[in-house]
């Protein structure tokens, strides 16, 4: 299985503003070692050593995660991270290729929606979609969303071969021989995880989830669910605060994915969903704080933190 992160960003696409741009350079020149200060070689190889929070961007892009598995491409969810990877598709040649694709639905809030009119395969009659959801109304709503009241392409002037799949709420189903079952999640309007198992590995997609109660025991249909993941992503949209003030919005926080993937027995952890007021060295922090979090309170755990960006490509 590869994973490639597309969009990583909850609620609204945050692309980086000169400001943050500008604090970037600010703190990179501040690490800078006075002995590199005269010699370029040394300050290339200083920067290109920085990780991504300095020298890249996590990204603004609303979720989308690209998963291969033997020759099929799974997406999930439509945030407006599916733009780039649809142009990266059409670049690579996916209508002589590919032509296949499986897109997975947690739910249709506007942030895990909102890149289909801007697909490029979906333009193309080559291309086959199937769009998965518990949602007995995916269609209806995706046409609405296309509706000329609100943007120019109709849901039926894309060009590509679409199939609708109804899927019944924590089912699984085979997708030969790639399994992928769903589990219902605490969120406005219902949102769904997705487990993709296929060769002994396990890949969990559950964003937009709020987890009411900390007990672990209240929590073991969860934990079953994430049970020996490779690596499960999840929604640290909030710090730990702020998810108990903000209670029946419908996130989690990071150190909530610590405590149920150690439970669970996870290998990775990928902290994804982030929250679109914070700066990229503010997602760092919350990043840094769930490691420090994790070494305190399972100083025996074997559980990699990951923090997910735009482009971040894992292997598992």
């Amino acid at each position: 299985m590869r994973v490639k992160f597309w969009g990583v960003r909850g609620s609204i696409p945050t692309p980086a503003n000169s400001d943050q741009i500008k604090q970037k350079i600010f703190k990179i020149i501040e690490k800078i070692p006075e002995d590199s200060l005269g010699a370029k070689q040394k300050i290339k190889d200083y920067i290109n050593n920085l990780n991504n929070v300095y020298v890249g961007v996590i990204g603004g892009n609303t979720s989308c995660v690209e998963l291969r598995v033997k020759d099929k491409l799974f997406i999930f969810d439509m945030g407006s991270g599916i733009r780039p990877l649809g142009n990266q598709l059409m670049k690579n040649g996916f209508l002589e290729n590919e032509k296949e694709i499986h897109i997975f639905l947690s739910h249709t809030h506007w942030d895990h929606i909102m890149g289909l009119p801007f697909f490029a395969p979906a333009h193309f009659p080559k291309a086959k979609i199937y769009f998965y959801s518990v949602h007995p109304d995916l269609e209806e709503r995706l046409r609405l969303q296309q509706d000329f009241r609100f943007f120019p392409v109709s849901l039926d002037n894309m060009a590509s071969e679409k199939v609708f799949v109804k899927l019944d709420p924590e089912s699984e189903i085979n997708i030969e021989g790639i399994k992928v079952k769903n589990k219902k999640l605490y969120h406005p309007g219902g949102s769904y995880g997705y487990r993709v198992t296929y060769n002994g590995k396990t890949f969990i997609y559950a964003t937009d989830s709020e987890y009411k109660n900390l007990n672990l025991n209240d929590n073991k249909p969860y934990i079953d669910f994430f049970r020996g993941a490779d690596l499960l992503v999840f929604d640290a949209q909030y710090t730990f605060e702020e998810a108990v003030h903000k209670e029946d919005w419908g996130h989690s926080s990071a150190l909530i994915g610590v405590d149920l993937s150690v439970a669970a027995g996870v290998k990775k952890l990928a902290l994804f969903h982030h929250e679109p007021e914070r700066s990229d060295f503010e997602i760092y922090s919350v990043y840094k704080k769930a490691i420090d979090f994790k070494n305190i309170n399972y100083p025996k755990s074997k559980l990699e933190i990951i923090l997910a960006y735009e482009g971040l490509t894992l292997d598992i």
